[in-house]
């Protein structure tokens, strides 16, 4: 469907500012914002660009709720996701600095009860570990535990014990939401606050971010861009756990006060709120990932992660940022240190490729070397995806053979089902259909069994992000039902990790 764009215009220009930004690069990079989002479409795009101490430049395009056609503005709060992940570092960075944290304490110091699956990891694994993706967890492993479900932070670390360990150990790179949060759970036992009153505190408050929030549940009348998938408004994402990881709502506005503290270095209008090392210390690299293709074609030399934050190079200057994803919002937060400069873009869709295609045209702009067409480059890498995903989706209905049937009948499927890390699933009779759910997240994943093929049954589970599973079930040699496994493909959940077996 066509969307009608809603545009909503801030421009700031401090007297200070031509000589810092000239009027010919404000007017390109205006340019460039309005090519990329006529480009991509999203429901909703703001922007502002930090310039020594100064907001140079916001903007807001489209939409915080298309089906209302409410305009977006750059005070809108939108979940920034994994953007919150340098919140969580900076907050276990001002209690080294009060000397009630070491960087290298165990995690055990503070919860003898933790454990991996690993025996080695687990008393190994210190504070810096959790905050630097190298636990030895795979990348994005164990999220189901803490998406849509009724688990707290503490049911995660103890269900995480059954997670398998694939990478390396304090050297090989694996995303980690749950390692966020048990660092958020460190804050919280070593403070006496929770981690959302913490960085409340911390930085919310002293930084003048008035209106932005630890999660959704302290939203109230704030301005919300509401999240949208393929330009439909999706429900609000509960955040029961991981708010460490993934919490924070905020705007580009407020935003811009948070990176003006980055950028000095943990100074933020004269008053010291980390010390200057501390921040070095995260903006340094701890986990080598290294360099695509694709970023070697840009120039780009090198790629690793320091704690909570990303950090390369682009035309010979250090880039430190981070990026954000959930059901209906994409974040990037770009510094560029060694010329006080923070590029903040947040869109209320689901469309990734805008984002990075503005900051590389915005930092061919501000920090010239290289120059690329970042936004039709992006643009055909999102249709060559959208190719793919849909050549993929063509192909996994053709893999289904007809003619065939269940080898049992309806009532052979039912019963509870456990994974050992996940939890229990149940599948019951109800009006002649079979129904599934997986209990930590009824809400989201109930869905109708229906015959596929053979003993396969598709199920589509009520979460508009995800695609249909496949639920394929197995028996013992007297034909009685052991359990089940799902193909439900997801760059973000791993649900062919799950293995249920039946009670």
């Amino acid at each position: 469907m066509k969307k009608t764009i809603l545009l909503l215009l801030y421009f700031f220009a401090s007297s200070a500012l031509t000589a810092q930004v000239n009027k010919k690069q404000l007017e390109e990079i205006d340019k460039t914002v309005t090519k990329a989002f006529t480009a991509f479409q999203p429901a909703g795009l703001a922007i502002a660009i930090v310039k020594d101490n100064e907001i140079i430049y916001k903007k807001a395009l489209g939409n915080s709720n298309v089906e209302k056609k409410k305009p977006l503005s750059t005070a809108s709060l939108f979940n920034i996701a994994s953007c919150t992940k340098a919140f969580t570092a900076a907050s276990v960075a001002i209690l080294v600095d009060e000397g009630k944290i070491r960087w290298t304490d165990k995690v055990t110091d503070y919860f003898p009860e933790f454990r991996l699956s690993d025996d080695y990891i687990t008393r190994e694994i210190t504070v810096e570990d959790l905050l630097c993706h190298r636990s030895g967890l795979g990348t994005f492993y164990g999220d189901l535990l803490w998406y849509n479900t009724v688990y707290s932070d503490d049911d995660v670390m103890r269900q995480v014990r059954y997670e398998p360990v694939t990478r390396r150990f304090g050297i090989q790179y694996g995303y980690q939401n749950i390692m966020f949060l048990v660092a958020g759970r460190i804050i919280e036992k070593v403070t006496g606050q929770t981690w959302s009153e913490f960085v409340q505190d911390r930085f919310f408050n002293p930084l003048g971010m008035a209106q932005t929030r630890p999660s959704n549940d302290e939203l109230t009348s704030q301005d919300i861009a509401e999240g949208h998938i393929d330009n439909k408004v999706i429900p609000m994402y509960d955040f029961n756990a991981a708010k460490a990881a993934a919490g924070i709502y905020s705007s580009v506005d407020e935003l811009s006060l948070w990176t003006m503290l980055m950028l000095e270095k943990g100074a933020f209008r004269g008053k010291r709120i980390i010390s200057e090392s501390s921040v070095e210390r995260m903006m340094s690299p701890h986990t080598i990932i290294g360099t695509s293709a694709s970023q070697q074609k840009h120039g780009i030399n090198f790629y690793t992660y320091g704690m909570g934050w990303f950090i390369s190079d682009y035309n010979g200057r250090k880039i430190v940022e981070h990026d954000g994803g959930m059901p209906g919002y994409i974040s990037k937060v770009t510094l560029v240190p060694s010329m006080k400069i923070s590029i903040i873009i947040l869109n209320n869709g689901t469309d990734m490729f805008v984002n990075n295609a503005i900051k590389g045209d915005l930092l061919d702009i501000l920090a010239p070397g290289l120059d690329f067409e970042w936004i039709s480059e992006y643009r055909s890498i999102a249709d060559i995806n959208k190719a793919a995903e849909k050549a993929e989706s063509q192909a996994r209905l053709e893999s289904r053979i007809s003619g065939t049937s269940p080898s049992h009948s309806p009532e052979a499927y039912t019963g509870t089902y456990n994974d050992k890390s996940y939890g229990d699933a149940s599948i019951k009779l109800d009006g002649g259909n079979l129904i599934l759910t997986f209990i930590p997240a009824a809400k989201v994943f109930t869905g109708k069994l229906e015959h596929w093929h053979y003993d396969t049954f598709k199920v589509d589970f009520r979460d508009e992000f995800l695609t249909y599973g496949l639920v394929t079930f197995s028996f013992d040699e007297t034909g009685r039902t052991t359990g089940f496994k799902i193909d439900l493909p997801s760059s973000d959940f791993h649900f062919w990790n799950l293995d249920f077996r039946k009670k």
